[in-house]
């Protein structure tokens, strides 16, 4: 929190500077401090700005396809295509693994990635999550949404249960 505060004084300098509250200036601001490896253990990772930006976006946002990667970093990095996003992933999946590519969803055309700073995907949890296409009645298919919610839960519950099992043992 004091750096908060001493950051804050800091950002508000640089702002009297630039003469007003730009995007670019705050973004710099907290890209270069937070994620530095002073605060957050990002500095001794070297990513680079299209990387960090792919990173930033996948810890706030959950798992994204490459395009809406490429239209979403871009306030924080900028990229041609889509194939250069595909590109940065691949590299940040061989050197860490950072990122994780999921399984494509059925009538999706693109797969999508995940970060791993949180630990492994749980797949089966993911795939249940994702909407399921159905062409059933509206009741039917709220009905089986409910199901699928409350076996999600039931799942959850269970690995909570056994994970606290084994704490107290």
């Amino acid at each position: 929190m004091v750096f908060l505060l001493m950051g804050g004084a800091y950002l508000r300098s640089r702002i009297k500077q630039a003469g007003k509250w730009d995007q670019e200036t705050i973004v710099s601001f907290f890209l270069c401090q937070y994620c530095s490896g002073e605060y957050l253990q990002f500095g001794e990772l070297k990513f680079t700005a299209q990387e960090l930006g792919i990173v930033c976006e996948l810890l706030l946002r959950g798992p994204q396809t490459p395009g809406e990667l490429r239209s979403r970093t871009n306030r924080l990095c900028s990229f041609d295509d889509v194939t250069e996003v595909d590109a940065v992933l691949a590299g940040l999946v061989e050197r860490g693994p950072y990122v994780v590519k999921l399984p494509r969803e059925p009538g999706k055309r693109e797969s999508r990635y995940a970060h791993l700073f949180g630990g492994e995907i749980d797949l089966e949890a993911l795939a249940q999550s994702a909407p399921a296409v159905s062409h059933a009645s509206p009741a039917a298919d709220r009905l089986s949404q409910l199901e699928e919610e409350v076996e999600r839960l039931k799942s959850q519950l269970q690995a909570l249960e056994s994970r606290l099992a084994r704490l107290e043992g």
